[in-house]
C-alpha cells in the first residue's frame, strides 16, 4: 500500500478482486489525522510564542510521523486479517467432533480478525495525544480548521473500527471469548470516542471565537 500512488490505491480499493475495505480505509483516514496534526505543529516551529514548547513540538512531530506509518501498516494488516477465516467455513462438519473443531477454529479466526481494527482504534488515542497538545498551545487563526478536520477524521476512524470489530465478534459462538472481546472493544471505544468528541467540541468553539 505504501508504495502505491493515491490513484493506484483507490483503483485497488474499488476493485471487487481487491482485498481492501472499510477497515483499511479508516486506518488510512486515521493516518491523515496524524498528518494534519503534524502539519499544524510544523507551522508552530520557530515561533517566539512557543519557544518554551519547542522540544514538545519537535517530539510531537516525530511521534506523528511514527503514528502515521503505524496506521498505514495496520491498514495492510487489517486487509489481510479476514483472509485466513474464509477457508475455515469449508472445514468438514459431518460429525459432532468435526463441528466442534470447525467452530473453535472459526471463533479463534474471527477473534484474530477483530484484533487489527481494535489496534487501530487504540492507536487513535495516541493521535488524540497530539491534538490535546495542540489545544494546550491555544493556536489561533485559520489553521485551527485543520485541527477540526483532523479530529473529524479521528472520530470517523474510531467509529469505523468499532463497526469492524463488532462485525467479527458478533459471529463468535464461544460466549466467554466473545464477551471478553466485546468488553475490551466497548471499553476502549467509549473512552476514546468521548475524549475525541470533547476535543472536537472545544475546537469548534475556538473556531467560532476566532470568527
Amino acid at each position: 500500500m505504501k508504495d502505491l500512488t493515491v490513484t493506484e490505491w483507490t483503483k485497488a480499493l474499488r476493485s471487487k478482486e481487491g482485498k481492501y475495505g472499510g477497515g483499511s480505509v479508516a486506518s488510512v483516514v486515521g493516518a491523515f489525522a496524524a498528518n494534519l496534526a503534524q502539519f499544524v505543529f510544523e507551522f508552530q516551529q520557530g515561533k517566539k510564542k512557543y519557544a518554551e514548547q519547542e522540544d514538545d513540538i519537535q517530539n510531537a512531530i516525530t511521534h506523528a510521523e511514527k503514528i502515521s506509518e503505524e496506521l498505514l501498516d495496520l491498514a495492510e494488516i487489517d486487509a489481510d486479517a479476514f483472509e485466513p477465516v474464509l477457508p475455515l467455513f469449508r472445514l468438514p462438519k459431518d460429525t459432532e467432533e468435526e463441528r466442534e473443531i470447525r467452530q473453535t477454529k472459526i471463533d479463534n479466526g474471527l477473534a484474530d480478525a477483530a484484533k487489527p481494527p481494535l489496534a487501530i482504534m487504540k492507536k487513535m488515542d495516541e493521535v488524540l495525544d497530539l491534538f490535546e497538545l495542540l489545544l494546550k498551545l491555544e493556536i489561533k487563526g485559520s489553521i485551527v480548521d485543520d485541527i477540526a478536520v483532523g479530529l473529524i477524521f479521528t472520530e470517523a476512524t474510531i467509529e469505523s473500527e468499532k463497526i469492524n470489530c463488532d462485525v467479527n465478534t458478533k459471529s463468535i459462538q464461544n460466549d466467554e471469548l466473545r464477551i471478553t472481546l466485546e468488553e475490551e472493544v466497548d471499553t476502549a471505544y467509549g473512552i476514546i470516542l468521548e475524549r475525541c468528541r470533547s476535543m472536537k467540541a472545544t475546537t469548534f468553539k475556538n473556531i467560532q471565537h476566532n470568527g
